[in-house]
């Protein structure tokens, strides 16, 4: 009985002991070799190749889906690489029998101890190519054509797109080019599944000659790409955003690396700057200061000379047409230096010999003393000669008939007469038997004779029977042409205004009632003199290209004498033009014109019989007349360039915009009321070396140095 209720306990025990033996068995046939197969990477097992038409298919076979790139190194190769495949068991070359491909070449090796396998296409002739992974198997599809076209999508050449060409220049030196505004790169075509992105980089850098530096903390991440005829720069910013990666563009050298990373690096860079700019402006606050002195000799201080002249350049002479040239509204150099000081520093200005005095630290002075060198230059100066001319044309034509006829009836005493030739003429014979108004030229009239006739021919018939008939046919015809030319000439500074008059002044007598207008007020009369000038007005812009650009404002005034008023004030005819324009050095331009043409063609002729052809001209006037005037405005400007002693110098046109860089070495910070410079106590004043006074000057003392050279003159005094 006892035995019988160990059995139980023996089996159940006898169970766990196996139970146990299976689990241990498990846990070792996972570590072995057959458990981790599933962990060992996929084994590319062959390679073969169809041809179907125009299309060859290339096919790797696989034990699980491959990670592939495909590349283009040339027109004539395709690379496959399959990063983290064992390809030792393909052969390392294959027969193709196909008018495309001429041969295939497998390489593999190990890769920071993970292999990598690739398959190199060798192509007879340029073809297009597109990839595809159907499961386990790598599909390669070749297809005649430009490969610049190959986009890994569709095979239809129908549906092929050609790629534009590049915006940046060739392919291998795009790579300057990356992160400058407006780069478009070469487009690109990538199909890849899974691939390191590390290689990605380096089939960038081979292909468009990018540097890339990839920071430690790029790990090795799995990309996916499938785009077509996508600029390579658009291509690389959206892969690096979707793996949360960043670029650092250090000259022509891009460093990549994780977001987190340049984070960091931004935050300490920005507290190390923060670092220097409080030992910075702690050193400044300690550094002495010093005093100098600028003396100008091209550019004005504060000012210009118009303004110093406080208006006496003003034009006077019975109430002149206009002031004197005007400055522009410059304030001379003084804000642009004081703008530059640090927060110690200040600047006064002697206005009597055109000086700056700058006090600061030494390091900004030099600065401040380029600066002017640079502003203190002799500006080029440019002489304008202008034409104004004007042409006159006119040219007049009047022909006119004038008939007189009379009948007698000397019987009967009466008569029948009938004359055109003067109007109120008396029909009647002349004591020479002509008829009335027949002798000598007729006087101007409305009629139809000619007005002021060069040539008359008179004709005048006998007296037959009772009747004596007379005719008088006057002729005039006048033509002339006058031209009057024009030729103010003015100079003037780059950017200054000068203006030239020429020409007469009219007195107009205005009347007045005195009395308020009474009747019984006394006549009062104002003489107020009016200008007729020749007036030139130019403000030049002097380029480096060897243009200028001019306002130019002209006028030519006359009097015109035909027309009067009541109390003997003639006409004034006015020819104006104002523009702005571009000119070369030394050309000639029409910067304005104006023509006025008119014609006037008149009858003046006998009802009725004015309309019977051929002998109706007996009986008219004809009148022509044609007057054409014609202004023309021309302009040349003559660029003068002097050097620092006033030599003209001949400078080649420049073709880009000029620049010069200076350092700051000091913050911008100098208010706009300079206050006193911080004081240190004063110490002993050392021998002056110059002839410029000493100055009270509270900073270190340094040694006194006097510039005479063509460059602005400064002077630096000692400290006490």
């Amino acid at each position: 009985m006892a035995y019988t209720k160990k059995l139980p306990a023996a089996a159940a025990r006898g169970t766990l002991v196996l139970l146990l033996v299976v689990a241990l068995g498990q846990l070792a046939l996972g570590s072995s070799s057959v458990g981790a197969a599933a962990a060992q990477p996929p084994v590319a097992t062959s390679v073969r190749s169809t041809v179907s038409g125009p299309v060859t298919l290339i096919t790797i076979e696989g034990t699980a889906p491959m990670p592939y790139t495909v590349r283009r190194p040339d027109a004539l190769h395709v690379v496959v690489e399959l990063p983290g495949v064992d390809g030792s068991q393909l052969s390392p070359t294959y027969g193709v029998s196909s008018p495309l491909v001429e041969s295939l070449t497998v390489k593999h090796a190990l890769r920071e101890g993970e292999p990598v396998a690739s398959l190199q296409v060798t192509l007879r002739a340029p073809a297009r190519d597109r990839s595809r992974l159907e499961g386990s198997q790598l599909v390669l599809e070749l297809l005649p054509g430009d490969p610049a076209n190959s986009s890994n999508g569709p095979a239809d050449p129908a549906q092929t797109r050609p790629t534009p060409a590049p915006a940046g220049g060739s392919p291998a030196t795009q790579g300057s080019q990356y992160g400058q505004a407006g780069f478009v790169g070469e487009p690109i075509n990538l199909n890849v599944v899974n691939a390191d992105i590390r290689d990605i980089l380096n089939y960038i850098t081979e292909q468009y000659g990018v540097n890339f530096v990839v920071d430690a903390s790029v790990k090795r991440v799995p990309v996916t790409i499938n785009v077509t005829d996508v600029p390579w720069n658009f291509a690389l910013d959206s892969i690096l955003k979707a793996n949360r990666l960043g670029v650092e563009v250090n000259g022509n050298i891009l460093r990549v690396a994780t977001l987190e990373v340049l984070k960091d690096e931004s935050r300490i860079r920005a507290e190390e700057e923060t670092a220097r700019t409080q030992l910075r402006e702690a050193q400044l606050l300690n550094q002495p200061l010093f005093t100098e002195f600028i003396r100008l000799n091209y550019a004005r201080a504060t000012g210009t000379l118009a303004s110093a002249s406080a208006g006496a350049d003003s034009f006077t002479g019975g109430g002149a047409s206009a002031a004197g040239a005007g400055s522009g509204g410059d304030a001379g150099i003084l804000p642009i230096i004081k703008r530059r000081l640090s927060v110690r520093g200040s600047i006064e200005v002697d206005s009597r010999s055109n000086t700056l005095i700058v006090t600061d630290v030494r390091e900004n002075l030099d600065a401040v003393r380029r600066l002017i060198q640079l502003l203190d230059q002799p500006e080029p100066q440019v002489e304008i000669e202008t034409r104004i001319v004007v042409a006159s044309r006119s040219f007049s034509r009047d022909l006119g008939v004038q008939l007189s006829a009379t009948l007698l009836n000397p019987s009967r005493g009466g008569g029948i007469s009938f004359n055109n030739a003067q109007n109120g003429a008396v029909a009647g014979l002349n004591p020479s038997g002509l008829p009335g108004g027949l002798v000598g030229t007729p006087e101007p009239s409305p009629g139809l004779g000619a007005n002021s006739p060069t040539t008359v021919i008179g004709l005048t018939t006998g007296i037959f029977g009772t009747a004596q008939i007379g005719a008088l046919i006057t002729a005039a015809e006048s033509k002339g042409q006058a031209k009057v030319v024009a030729t103010p000439r003015v100079t003037a500074l780059n950017n200054r205004s000068a203006q030239i008059e020429s020409g007469a002044q009219i007195p107009v007598i205005t009347p007045q009632t005195s009395g308020g207008g009474t009747s019984g007020g006394a006549s009062i009369f104002t003489t107020t003199f009016v200008s007729v000038p020749l007036r030139l007005s130019i403000t030049p812009q002097i380029t480096d290209a060897g243009t200028v650009i001019l306002r130019v404002t002209m006028e030519n005034n006359t009097v015109n004498r035909t027309i009067v008023n009541a109390l003997g004030t003639p006409g004034i005819d006015t020819q104006r033009m104002q523009t702005e324009v571009l000119v070369p050095d030394g050309g000639t331009t029409v910067v304005g014109g104006v023509v006025n043409d008119r014609e006037n063609d008149a009858q003046n002729r006998t009802p009725g019989l004015s309309s019977v052809p051929v002998l109706g001209n007996l009986f008219k006037r004809k009148t022509i007349s044609r007057n054409t005037d014609e202004i023309l405005f021309f302009i040349t400007p003559r660029i003068y360039r002097p050097d620092y002693q006033g030599r003209r110098i001949d400078t080649e046109p420049a073709t880009s915009t000029r620049s010069v860089t200076l350092p700051q070495p000091v913050p911008l910070g100098n208010p706009e009321t300079n206050t006193p410079a911080t004081s240190v106590p004063a110490g002993p004043t050392p021998q002056q070396q110059s002839p410029v006074p000493s100055l009270a000057q509270p900073v270190y003392p340094t040694a006194s140095t006097t510039t005479t050279t063509g460059e602005p003159q400064t002077t630096t005094p000692p400290r006490p």
